[in-house]
């Protein structure tokens, strides 16, 4: 059989000098490559025939005074003497010219230099996908270990097979890919969250003056009421025009004094996808107030544009104004509010389900507390079981809800704020909400499935003002005790954040 030769750039050879035939050795293992017998024992005739009869004999000196050897593959082996004399290496070529063409042993083969760009940049995508779907360092610390240490063996079976493929560049492309991901998201997530500080920060000076603005006592707090559309829809769907002359609305979700929300089509878009229109009618039409809320309503429209980023979050795809009403475009999720999985609609839950859950919707307020936003309103009906995934969405984000007039559910206070009775923690209701108010939210959600009972039917303990409900719920001590921390009546006693929360419930499984 013919035995290709080397070229140019072969393997890991780069400008090979290949003047004449050259080919890469298949090493055998050299405890057993040949019988070795002396000059002396020849001389003296101490040789025994048969070692010779019908083989070829190789005749050299392995002195090392004479030549200090070369080194090999099998240099690093404790066993085995660092180099060896070149009659050795004459030896092994010997034997695999001989073997391959009588044996069809294989030789060393390697990828072309195409073929070896395209396997070091496939693994160079592994490293960066596996960055961008795992961002915690720590796990994807382990992740690109095991990963690589996959590598090594698909590399090492294909050595045994006689391929010489690239190892430590696809190694190094996978790991550096891996870092440099993480570094630009890091980087990415670091601007975006300036960029979020910011805008809440224009929320937090909205907000005060809509305080300032609704507490006002003079007479013009009674104009708004007569200009207050009530209930009915700015659009129907038997109408033919369009919003922002681009949606077509199908559906009303929802109407109320605040406004509407629809099912529409996007006109604009390939296939006319579904999604979610929200018409927020301003509590006021005064010029004063509606320059706030505006202002209110673009910084918080910035908001979930970067929080939509997340998957379990609803996509913004659009807000703008039209007649003095403000509207938000929202990705629609296919599915049922968590209303429908829980008591009383459903039966009591058990402690897994409960944990379950907590888990994956502290990921979720984890993403948005670290950037320093406050969801404001979390309760059931604004959390959706997606039908898709089965995954759960948090909906509903809550301060642009401040251009609204009160609703029932609504805090009755002077004081601008928003929440629901029951989910609602004391300082959020005085208009003081922090990240720890929505982590309230959540504790009663969770004592709601384990208990069957609606928050505001829990009693206040009289001392601590922190609700009362393990007399209801079959719980071990460990959740229930994390439970009261995220419920405690006072904002300072409970976790800081959702990821203090999130550590605290992975400790309990």
């Amino acid at each position: 059989m013919p035995i290709p030769h080397l070229k140019k750039k072969s393997g890991g050879y780069i400008n090979l000098d290949n003047e004449g035939s050259h080919i890469l050795i298949n090493y055998r293992n050299p405890d057993n490559i040949a019988d070795t017998v002396t000059l002396t024992q020849v001389l003296t005739d101490k040789v025994n025939p048969n070692l010779i009869q019908d083989r070829l004999v190789i005749i050299g000196t392995s002195a090392r005074s004479l030549d200090r050897g070369v080194l090999t593959p099998y240099s690093i082996s404790e066993d085995q003497s660092p180099r060896v004399p070149p009659l050795f290496i004459h030896a092994q070529m010997t034997s695999q010219i001989i073997s391959t063409v009588l044996d069809g042993r294989p030789i060393i083969w390697y990828f072309p230099e195409w073929l070896e760009f395209l396997w070091i940049g496939s693994w160079s995508l592994v490293g960066g996908v596996l960055a961008w779907y795992v961002r915690r360092p720590l796990l994807l610390l382990l992740v690109s270990g095991v990963t690589v240490t996959a590598l090594v063996g698909i590399c090492y079976l294909l050595i045994v097979q006689a391929a010489w493929v690239p190892v430590v560049p696809s190694g190094l492309a996978l790991v550096f890919t891996a870092i440099g991901v993480i570094g630009y998201t890091s980087y990415q997530t670091e601007l975006q969250t300036k960029v979020i500080i910011l805008e809440v920060e224009k929320q937090r000076e909205a907000i005060e003056q809509l305080n300032t603005l609704l507490n006002e006592t003079t007479g013009i707090q009674d104009a708004p009421r007569k200009q207050i559309v009530a209930s009915t829809p700015a659009f129907s769907t038997a109408s033919s025009s369009l919003l922002s002359n681009r949606y077509k609305i199908t559906r009303v979700l929802a109407q109320g004094g605040f406004g509407c929300t629809y099912l529409a089509k996007d006109t604009q878009r390939p296939g006319s996808p579904t999604c979610v229109v929200k018409q927020l009618m301003p509590a006021r039409r005064d010029t004063r107030f509606l320059q706030v809320a505006r202002r209110l309503f673009d910084s918080e429209a910035e908001i979930l544009e970067l929080l939509g980023k997340h998957s379990q979050i609803p996509e913004l795809y659009a807000f703008f104004e039209e007649e003095q009403e403000f509207y938000l475009v929202q990705q629609f999720i296919p599915g049922y509010p968590l209303t429908e999985e829980l008591p009383p609609h459903q039966d009591i839950k058990d402690e897994t389900y409960v944990i379950n859950m907590l888990i994956e919707l502290l990921e979720i307020l984890a993403f948005i507390h670290q950037r320093q936003v406050i969801h404001r309103d979390i309760k059931p009906g604004n959390i959706i079981r997606c039908n898709q995934d089965n995954r759960l969405v948090l909906i509903d984000f809550g301060a642009v809800k401040l251009i609204q007039p009160q609703s029932k559910e609504q805090t009755e206070l002077a004081t601008v704020a928003i929440g629901t009775r029951g989910y609602t923690p004391p300082e959020q209701f005085a208009g003081h909400p922090r990240l720890s108010s929505d982590i309230y939210a959540l504790g009663m959600i969770a004592i709601q499935a384990l208990t069957g009972l609606n928050p505001h039917e829990l009693r206040s303990h009289s001392d601590t003002g922190s609700p009362e409900w393990r007399e209801w719920a079959q719980v071990s001590d460990k959740l229930a005790a994390m439970l009261d921390k995220m419920v405690s009546y006072h904002a300072s006693e409970r976790y800081k954040s959702a990821v203090e929360a999130l550590e605290a419930i992975k400790s309990i499984m």
